[in-house]
């Protein structure tokens, strides 16, 4: 069993934050439409924001679109489809690029997906994903038409998570996108926090870690790269809302004291 970590000490008023969200900060779903958000998440999210000056960003495999519908009305810096895509902290969106050859990549997966059972091809505009949660094991085949779909495609890259693997366009990640965000307000000149539960969120660790920030590994203990650890989301959740000032009493009503 890999070395467990220690827990985060308690938040210092020089941090940024930036969040992933799929199993850190919600419960990961079968499908993707298929989450559930607290309707105390989004609060707790503008609480942090308001405690550190702004500096609260999500860093997520999600696009920016769908990251802004999950955590209404509160609208923070993001970087979505792992970099790809990132939105400052005046409100102005970025986007990387993308190569020739996306639509040759969806055709490819879409036929052989769409013939297996519990195979599900997710169109993100900027990058692919095949998910494969609903049949677990499926992911040796989800893997080989990734690779597949992406022979002639030198431009894109493939990235494996929990259950899905994901074709994007080269040059992004988790840690760039980090690092573009850490070079602006109100990122700019603060410790990097940077907090994840999968092998997608490696990058941002490195980053934060590179910066003399902190990284934070949410759910079980596995090889990593992250400085510490929280068990369950619901301890991360705990966590980010003492930093906050405040509780996290989900189901309970607002939640502050």
């Amino acid at each position: 069993m890999p070395h467990d970590l220690p827990p985060p000490p308690d938040a210092a008023a020089d941090w940024c934050w930036f969040l992933d969200v799929d199993g850190t900060l919600i419960d990961i779903a079968p499908t993707p439409s298929a989450i559930s958000i607290p309707e105390e998440l989004p609060p707790l999210l503008q609480r942090l924001a308001d405690t550190y000056g702004g500096a609260v960003a999500l860093v997520s495999g999600r696009s920016l679109d769908n990251l802004r519908q999950l955590v209404a009305p509160f609208d923070p810096p993001a970087a979505g489809l792992h970099g790809i895509e990132w939105r400052d902290a005046a409100g102005a969106a970025h986007q990387l690029a993308v190569p020739e050859g996306l639509d040759d990549i969806r055709a490819r997966l879409a036929h052989p997906a769409g013939n297996r059972a519990g195979l599900l091809v997710e169109d993100k505009g900027l990058a692919v994903a095949l998910h494969y949660r609903l049949a677990p094991e499926l992911g040796p085949l989800a893997l080989s038409l990734a690779q597949a779909a992406l022979v002639g495609h030198p431009g894109f890259t493939l990235v494996e998570g929990k259950m899905v693997v994901e074709i994007k366009p080269k040059g992004a990640d988790k840690g760039s996108a980090l690092e573009t965000l850490m070079a602006h307000p109100p990122f700019a000149g603060r410790r990097p926090v940077f907090v994840g539960d999968d092998v997608t969120d490696e990058d941002g660790f490195a980053a934060a870690n590179r910066l003399g920030g902190l990284s934070v590994l949410i759910g079980e203990a596995r090889k990593t790269g992250a400085t510490h650890r929280l068990p369950t989301i619901d301890a991360c959740l705990s966590w980010l809302a003492v930093a906050a000032g405040t509780r996290w009493l989900p189901h309970m009503g607002e939640g502050a004291d």
